[in-house]
């Protein structure tokens, strides 16, 4: 039963590590002039009064996130290796970190 809970949330994390949910752009459907043309070519930039200026952009602090994920699934690991009460309370704690590190990483 605990390793049928481990692989649920394994399963869960999954999407979050792979990038699965990040939207992509959408083609243009049907064919272009830029499509038929060969060799190199370069993007165009438009240029207005928003890009001149550029901000920094605030780090986002993902690393400590993805580390409460990491540190989760290992506990939810050992609390499966552990036998009695001990191990199932072991895997609840794994689980409730693992899953706050998901939330702050997807927020």
């Amino acid at each position: 039963m605990r390793f049928l809970a481990i692989g649920f949330c394994a399963l869960a994390l999954l999407p979050a590590t792979s990038n699965a949910q990040t939207p992509t752009q959408a083609a243009a459907k049907g064919p272009t002039v830029q499509a038929a043309s060969v060799g190199f070519r370069a993007n165009e930039v438009k240029v207005d009064a928003s890009t001149k200026v550029t901000a920094v952009a605030i780090p986002r602090h993902q690393g400590q996130d993805v580390a409460f994920m990491v540190v989760g699934v290992g506990a939810m690991i050992v609390g499966a290796l552990v036998q009695g009460t001990a191990g199932t309370i072991i895997v609840i704690g794994g689980a409730g970190v693992a899953l706050y590190g998901l939330y702050n990483y997807l927020e």
